[in-house]
């Protein structure tokens, strides 16, 4: 007789919840309150640090990276499994994380979510092309749906994330017209980090208002926009759902 094979652990929970909101958390720390940090670590060794005007970014990658990195470490471990659309957000962090920091050039982290946006688009859509459906994957067997359902839901969300894609593009473009993109050195900072760190009380450049408002939106509007539109399915889910448990009872 064959045994039954074993499901693969899943995440759940809060330790789903601490991977899926931790290094977005730990990005926000680090945004808006890294001035604070950075002049507590520097009390805490001996030095006078204070962080650059503008520079709050940086450093928010710069933490939000090893986070990130951390959660999906932990995810791969637990899960024994390596999502398609983890892989690609971990690929395009990395990259473009590393030319933030690498450069000093905001740019790229800017443009991170329309990249991740785009490529999830081609991946669900060229995955569908190819006989390959990664939303059932990415619903885990919670869902049983018939496949024209996927196949609409998979063209929808392929649309949405296009359309997240563009209003990134937009909102990043606008807000941030007036500041500057590339960190430049300022006179008497601290050597190799005078793009992180300036004199405490010194003269420096003007906070950009227009970036704070972008990271709330990338934080808090694409996320609460993505949960609006999987609400937006449930009609459709519930109706083929119901069909499909019909189905199965008619058969039994």
């Amino acid at each position: 007789m064959s045994e039954t094979p074993t499901a693969a652990p899943r995440l759940k929970g809060g330790a789903k919840l601490a991977v899926d909101m931790g290094p977005l958390l730990v990005f926000m720390v680090a945004y808006f309150f890294g001035g604070r940090l950075v002049s507590l670590a520097g009390g805490l060794s001996g030095n006078e640090w204070c962080l650059r005007e503008g520079a709050e970014m940086y450093l928010a990658v710069a933490g939000f990276m090893p986070a990130f990195a951390a959660a999906f470490a932990y995810s791969v471990w637990k899960e024994k499994r390596v999502a398609p659309m983890l892989m690609v957000s971990a690929v395009i962090i990395g990259v473009l994380g590393t030319l933030t920091l690498v450069l000093h050039n905001k740019t790229f982290f800017y443009m991170k979510p329309t990249v991740v946006y785009l490529l999830f688009a081609v991946l669900l859509y060229g995955g569908m092309r190819s006989g390959r459906n990664f939303l059932r994957t990415l619903f885990d067997g919670a869902l049983h749906l018939p496949e024209p359902v996927w196949r609409t839901l998979t063209i929808r969300y392929s649309l949405f994330f296009v359309v997240l894609a563009v209003l990134n593009e937009i909102a990043w473009r606008w807000l941030t017209r007036d500041c500057p993109a590339v960190a430049a050195p300022v006179t008497g900072a601290d050597g190799a980090f005078n793009w992180l760190l300036s004199e405490c009380g010194g003269a420096d450049i003007a906070k950009c208002a227009g970036e704070a408002a972008w990271v709330q939106i990338k934080v808090f509007g694409f996320t609460l926009a993505s949960l609006v539109f999987t609400g937006l399915q449930a009609p459709l889910i519930a109706k083929h759902m119901q069909e499909d448990d019909k189905g199965e009872k008619d058969e039994t």
